[in-house]
This record gives structure tokens, sequence and C-alpha cells, in this order.
């Protein structure tokens, strides 16, 4: 056995070379020493590396496709920070601990070089899809297929994994499923970034971790579509505020100026992104303190005299507080019902106008159609009590949206629902609709 904790006489990879048994007799080779630190000792960020290495005896047909995968190596050369961190993490850990060691086993692997680990690595880097496993264990994976599908920030399909299944040869398998039609000759897309970063915060990543400059058609619109989704407020020249919008001039240019669409008044990129930086920085820390109703609505208003009111800071911002609206005490008034509904409109638009097949934001539009339902249901409650409001001409449309949007936030998490976070979803959504149709039948109202 290798030691490793999750190794015993009884695991059941030891039954199948294909998982763990082979990678055991390699871990085994590690000298007994003494332990300070278990991240350090037991490096799982290196198991994945290692499971490819392995493939040149246990798969060559595997291994071969693996070496046609894009590793970027000439971005990760000496110096820059992707090799550095590969070096010390994996490089040298698996070739000190058990590749130096191979000769007292031999045949089992052939020479295992740095370089060869390197361009492992940055295989990994560049293709591996992240898998998150019901309990919430985040694993990575390479999948030769689906790798070869190019990058858009607006993606055509989704992909999910089986997570449960008796047939360990069925566990982690991808599905692949256009969300939106796909014509003939059109290109079939994913998403190697976040959805609700601004262009120049998703153009920096893919550039960080993909290696290429994403140039999609919601890349190069300075509106991100019409969702204005990075865009700030025009403080004017100092003296008169116009009211209009700054917008990157050419948003594939990262040393681009920002230009006001209605006056003269310019901003440079250094600016604008110092800003965005610090802004961010502190929308964070009140999101991670799960912040008051209260502390959300300051930083809001804060926040607006600088940004657009669809700024991707203010719809984190937005999206929490919604969540808050209508059940805290205090926050349960007409008005405030009212603020809640425009507040889920609003994002609801950005939210499918950027991810209109539930690619991506499912679970953001799920919370979001399920917030404008109760808000919807709450204000048809009020005007029931008021003797004065002639309720059913006034209710009724309140009710047919309200139905709406529960189903359209049971039909966003149709595909997620393997996950916990979306089982969990799925199922208070669905305790909301059975009350909602009680509801209606109480009422005597048909939708």
């Amino acid at each position: 056995m290798c030691g490793w904790p999750v190794c015993s006489g009884n695991c059941p990879g030891l039954k199948d070379p294909r998982h763990h048994a082979g990678e055991c007799e390699i871990l085994s080779l590690r000298p007994e020493c003494e332990l300070n630190n278990m991240a350090d000792y037991y490096r799982h960020d290196a198991l994945l590396p290692l499971r490819c290495v392995m493939l040149q005896k246990t798969d060559p047909e595997g291994w071969n496709k693996l070496m046609e995968m894009q590793s970027h190596i000439e971005c990760r050369m000496p110096g820059t920070e992707a090799y550095e961190e590969a070096n010390e993490f994996i490089v040298k850990y698996l070739i000190n601990n058990f590749f130096s060691k191979l000769d007292k086993k031999s045949g089992k692997l052939q020479e295992v070089t740095p370089e060869l680990i390197h361009r492992i690595c940055g295989i990994i880097d560049t293709n591996a899809l992240e898998i998150r496993l019901p309990q919430g264990t985040e694993l990575f994976a390479l999948y030769v297929n689906t790798c070869i599908m190019e990058h858009s920030c607006t993606p055509n399909t989704k992909h999910t994994f089986t997570v449960t299944s008796k047939d360990r040869n069925e566990l982690y398998k991808i599905t692949a499923k256009a969300v939106v039609p796909i014509l003939k000759d059109s290109h079939i897309s994913t998403m190697y970034s976040h959805a609700l970063w601004g262009t120049q915060a998703r153009r920096q990543h893919l550039k960080d971790a993909k290696y290429f400059a994403c140039k999609c058609p919601r890349c190069s619109d300075p509106t991100e579509l019409g969702t204005y989704l990075s865009a700030m407020k025009c403080l004017g020249d100092g003296t008169n505020l116009c009211g209009g919008t700054h917008l990157p001039e050419d948003p594939l240019d990262d040393e681009t100026d920002w230009a006001c669409d209605k006056c003269s008044v310019k901003v440079n990129n250094i600016q604008v992104n110092m800003l965005i930086s610090q802004m961010g920085e502190e929308v964070e820390d009140v999101l991670m303190m799960g912040a008051s109703i209260k502390v959300l609505e300051n930083l809001i208003n804060k926040l607006s005299m600088f940004l657009h009111p669809n700024h991707y800071h203010m719809y984190s911002l937005k999206h929490s507080l919604v969540q808050l609206y209508g059940r805290e005490p205090g926050y349960t008034s007409m008005e405030i019902l009212d603020k809640k509904i425009k507040m889920c409109r609003d994002l609801v638009g950005i939210t499918k106008t950027l991810d209109p097949g539930n690619a991506r934001l499912s679970l953001y539009n799920s919370v979001l159609q399920h917030e404008l339902h109760t808000a919807l249901v709450m204000k048809s409650l009020l005007i029931n009590e008021d003797p004065k409001e002639k309720k059913i001409e006034i209710i009724k449309p309140l009710l047919t949206e309200a139905k709406l949007a529960i189903e359209d936030a049971l039909q966003s998490l149709k595909d997620d629902i393997d996950e916990d976070s979306g089982k969990k979803l799925f199922s208070v959504i669905g305790n909301s609709k059975d009350k909602f149709d009680q509801y209606c039948n109480q009422i005597e109202i048909v939708i």
C-alpha cells in the first residue's frame, strides 16, 4: 500500500489497475520520513499529472491522444509564474520522491523527464474541466473531444457529468448538449471563464489561464450585448454631470481609453482598472461577511455614483439584496416589494441576455425567478387584504407573472439537479410552486 490517507488493504481501487492500483505502486516508493506538513507530503494536485504519465503503460492509445492536446508550453518557459509553480509543487515532487526511484521497479514506465511533466502540467492547465461532486468536492479531468470546443463568452452548449453510478466506468462521463439552436456550419462553443465578470476581467483570466485573447461577439461589443455589465458613469468635466456612460473605445485593446457616450470626457484604462479593483475588494468583503440589508443598500448607493446600474459589481450586490427583501422584518412593505420586483426583473433581463440557454447562469437565474415569484405573490397577498382594492383585476396579472417566473426557475435547473446546490434549490422552489398552486385554488383564480 502507498500509505496515502484514502488507501488501505480494502481500497476498491487496488482491484482495478485503471484506477488506484497502478499509482499505488509508484506512490509507495517514497521513503518514510517525519511528517511535518500533510499538504507537502500528500500533494493531491500531483496525482493527475502522475496518472497522465502512467498512461504510457496503462493506455498507450490514451497517451497518444494526451500528447496531441495543446500545452502552450511556449508560454510556460522558465521564469514564468506557470513554470515556477509547476516546477516547485509538481515536477520536483514527482521526480525526487517517486520517478527517480523507478529503477527499483524496472519496466513500470518509460523515462520521465522534467520537460515531459512540465508539458503534461500545461496540457492539464489548458484543457482540464472541473467536476463538482454532490458533496461539494471538486475534481479535474481531461476529455479528449470536449477540449477541442472553442471558447465563447456566450456559449451554445452546456456540459454535465455523471457523478453517481454503480458502474465505475460510467463515473464522470461527460455529456455536452446544445442549449440554444446551433445552425449548420456554426461553431460549437463552451466557456472557460466566468459569465458574470466584465470583459477586461474575463479576457485577462483567459490570457493568464488559457493563453489566448478572446474576440467573441460579447467581448467585441463595448456594451456587452446591451447589458452594460462593465460600464461606468461619466463624472463629467468636474463642473457638470452629463448623465452619460463611459465605455471602452476598443474593448479588445487592453490599453484602451474609456469614452463618454454623451460628452467628450475620456478616462484612461489604468484609472478605470484601479477604481474597479478597489470597488471589487469592497464588494467581496461585504458579501463574504453576509452583510445586512442596510450594509448592502449603503454600498449600492455609494457605488452607484461611479458605476452603471447593471455593472457586474452592482449585479453581485443586488443579487444578494433581493434574497433579503421581503424576508427580513421591516422589509415587507408594498414599497419594498415593488423595489424587489423591479430589481429582480432587471437582473433577470441581464442574465437572460448573457446566458439565454442557461449554460452557465442557471442557478443565478433560478434564484432571481424564485425571488421575483415570491415578491409578486406577497404583493398579491397585501392587495387581497385591502378592502378598497378591486382585487381580481390587479391580482391576476401579478399571479400570472409569478407562475411564469417559478416555472422558468424550475426549468432552468433541469440539468443541475445532480449537484447538491441544484438539488436543494430545486426542492425549495418546488415547495413554493406547490404552495402557489394551493393559494390560487384557495382564492379561486385560474392562471
